[in-house]
């Protein structure tokens, strides 16, 4: 995200102006974005106009596509990863020539036109998504290939989601009983290709780890030739990211390959010092001991507000849809309640509710805890245990 111009501070209120440059920044800027904030920005919209030049009444119109700068009091935001452009509908706050204030209009955010955000309290979790979302540290720690022989996908995994760089497809003819170097002649064209594909869209002295997996030999033939290229183009920077390679196995070449080698225990051992990583095993150590039924666990809203309470908690675990929710009263109990674990030494981790962790997470009440010490029967009313 880039960050042209800031002016609020932490829980007041205020504007910042950003331009989005990526789907991370747009997913950011779907949990940034609320209900009743503003925002200001260029946009097309339909304008009638008189054929006569008169303008007189029962003279014909037509609708012309004009670029104005509007004032927008948010309703409704729209994003799905796939898209390239989120989607914001409100009412028009100022008036100008061509549309009265008051009138609905939807506008799209893309990654080329900067807008200006405005929000009556920029609260901490805000503050921390801006923070981390124009911080070039924060992105996306992890590369992978998933490939089979002819086609080969490129992503980014970001703590938030999976994207998609790059699919690259080639045709490979089969091999033939005694004679297979057509085959191999293509596949090695096939992998020239990739190679420069990964070169070009992934920055590899930044990433800290690069996954390469597929069905068969096909991975470890593409890290073979994707290092051959760079000893032959006496390429040194690409040379030293090679220990940050991994090569493995995976069922199939496309992208549920990939989900399949994430949740693998040996991968994510691997990937230990990657934030993602780091969700991924942070869940699981909490469903561990939930399933041991040591007292140390504890998911839904009231048990783990209760264990919050009495400073109890080790580790927070939140889902992102927690602070997206249009009460802002119930926004701010999470907030608070992040806090007050900060507070007491503990840990607060905010799981993406487009990661696989972050879904299993939502389907126990968006809310856990692993707490420094066991605490029975958080699941009782007080009446109960009178």
């Amino acid at each position: 995200m880039k960050l042209i111009s800031q002016h609020f501070e932490k829980d007041s209120s205020g504007s910042i102006t950003l331009v989005a440059e990526d789907k991370e920044d747009l997913f950011t800027l779907y949990n940034l974005i609320q209900k009743k904030d503003e925002i200001e920005l260029k946009t097309l919209r339909n304008i009638k106009k008189s054929t006569t030049k008169d303008g007189s009444k029962g003279s014909k119109s037509k609708n012309e596509k004009k670029l104005l700068k509007l004032k927008i009091d948010i309703e409704e935001i729209d994003f799905t990863p796939q898209d390239e452009v989120m989607r914001i509908r409100g009412k028009t706050i100022d008036s100008l020539e061509d549309v009265p204030s008051g009138t609905y209009h939807t506008a799209e955010i893309d990654f080329q036109h900067p807008f200006t955000l405005y929000k009556d309290d920029w609260d901490q979790v805000s503050f921390d998504l801006i923070s981390k979302s124009c911080s070039i540290d924060e992105k996306a720690e992890v590369g992978a290939i998933v490939l089979q022989e002819g086609i080969a996908h490129i992503c980014l995994i970001t703590e938030n989601m999976t994207v998609l760089r790059q699919k690259v497809e080639r045709s490979i003819p089969r091999k033939k009983r005694g004679d297979s170097s057509a085959h191999d002649k293509s596949l090695e064209k096939f992998y020239e290709l990739v190679s420069s594909t990964i070169s070009r869209d992934l920055n590899l002295q930044k990433l800290k780890a690069i996954i390469i997996a597929s069905p068969g030999f096909t991975a470890q033939g593409l890290f073979d030739k994707f290092f051959h290229m760079a000893t032959i183009n006496s390429d040194k920077e690409t040379l030293q990211t090679k220990p940050k390679f991994i090569v493995t196995h995976s069922s199939t070449g496309f992208l549920q390959g990939l989900d399949e080698v994430l949740k693998n225990e040996e991968i994510q051992k691997k990937l230990s010092t990657t934030k993602f990583a780091k969700d991924v095993i942070l869940l699981d150590d909490f469903f561990k001991k939930l399933n041991d039924d040591d007292g140390k666990a504890w998911y839904g809203p009231k048990e783990c507000e209760k264990a919050i309470n009495m400073g109890a908690v080790k580790n927070l675990l939140l889902t992102d849809s927690l602070f997206r929710s249009d009460d802002i009263n119930e926004r701010k109990h999470y907030i608070e309640l992040s806090e007050i674990v900060k507070n007491t030494g503990g840990d607060v981790t905010v799981f993406s509710s487009l990661h696989e962790s972050g879904i299993q997470l939502d389907q126990i009440t968006g809310i856990a805890t692993i707490l420094n010490y066991p605490v029975f029967d958080l699941d009782e009313d007080s009446d109960d245990e009178e």
